[in-house]
């Protein structure tokens, strides 16, 4: 056998080993508990979700399937753990990506869409102006005006920059004049919407959808260009003639980048089925939008919303 030969020879060896080795990891995987990060405390919405997909993921690999709750930094600290774990397929999160991108984090010490291997899409959701129905509001129009006729007197509740961004672009494209107060996590803001504290919120219709038949929230407009199937009578920023409003958040599940081809190949379909599960349809869909793409799809979208949210920064003359 010449030189040549041999090389390639060692080299479909090589090849056919590592091929059996992702094959026979794929089928043994997983043969110990999965963990599931979520960055936010338990109770929340990306914990609610979190919980139903690791209970069905558990339900169909037959393994535990552990919630491991990392509150803290708008959902950095668990994206941090993440990317900090081992690539292994053990370790998974639920996230929505770009709320710990540069956009929203100054100088990161990781990129996100590089730190992180998309294994499947979960839910797509606009963004939603909610207020206190303390304000003399009902449309949109109304609430442009009454904050026109207070300059700076309104506040407005803000606990990352996917919530705090969304409202800055609005007050920059209408000409308006509000007061920022920060939060810890959503579920403070909405308690501060509730009782007043804030009179206006930007963020997902997750937050409030449960509290909005108690009369004291009031959903005015859905940002983007699709109405939301839950609020269907809530026209959107587009309809009401501010088509720069584009805001929408992607929530997914990641791995650590490095993770074998073999686990995502495994893990993919399998949540695609529990995403369009009547259980988890309905919670998603009451929710948001369920989304069922596969990874490579899914990657695309996460980089088409990072653009959106940078434009949206851009106009609004935003920095983290």
């Amino acid at each position: 056998m010449n030189c040549f030969a041999w090389h390639r020879f060692a080299a479909l060896i090589t090849c056919g080993a590592l091929l059996a080795a992702s094959q026979a990891l794929g089928q043994e995987y997983p043969s110990k508990p999965i963990r599931m990060i979520v960055g936010f405390p338990p109770g929340g919405v990306m914990d609610l979700f979190a919980r139903g997909l690791a209970k069905q993921l558990q339900e169909r690999l037959r393994s535990p399937v552990l919630v491991d709750n990392r509150p803290g930094a708008g959902g950095f600290v668990g994206a941090d753990a993440l990317v900090k774990s081992a690539p292994d397929g053990y370790t998974l999160t639920h996230i929505a990506p770009s709320t710990v991108s540069k956009v929203f984090i100054k100088d990161p010490p990781f990129d996100v869409y590089k730190a992180m291997q998309p294994i499947a899409s979960v839910w797509e959701g606009p963004m939603v102006l909610t207020i206190n129905t303390q304000v003399p509001a009902q449309t949109l129009k109304e609430f442009v005006d009454y904050v026109k006729a207070n300059p700076g007197k309104l506040n407005f509740a803000s606990n990352n920059g996917p919530n705090y961004l969304p409202m800055v672009l609005f007050a920059s494209i209408a000409g308006l004049r509000m007061q920022s107060i920060e939060y810890k996590a959503a579920t403070q803001m909405t308690t501060a919407l509730l009782t007043n504290e804030v009179q206006a919120t930007f963020n997902t219709i997750q937050s409030v959808l449960n509290f909005l038949g108690s009369g004291k929230l009031r959903v005015l407009a859905v940002t983007g260009s699709q109405r939301l199937a839950v609020i269907p009578n809530v026209p959107t920023t587009t309809e009401l003639g501010y088509p720069g409003m584009q805001a929408h958040v992607i929530g997914a599940v990641m791995a650590p980048a490095g993770v074998p081809s073999a686990v995502v190949a495994k893990l993919s379909p399998i949540f695609k089925d529990i995403v369009a599960s009547p259980e988890m349809e309905k919670l998603l869909r009451d929710n948001g939008k369920p989304l069922i793409v596969g990874p490579e799809e899914l990657a695309r979208m996460l980089r088409d919303e990072e653009a959106i949210w940078e434009n949206a920064a851009k106009l609004a003359g935003y920095k983290p």
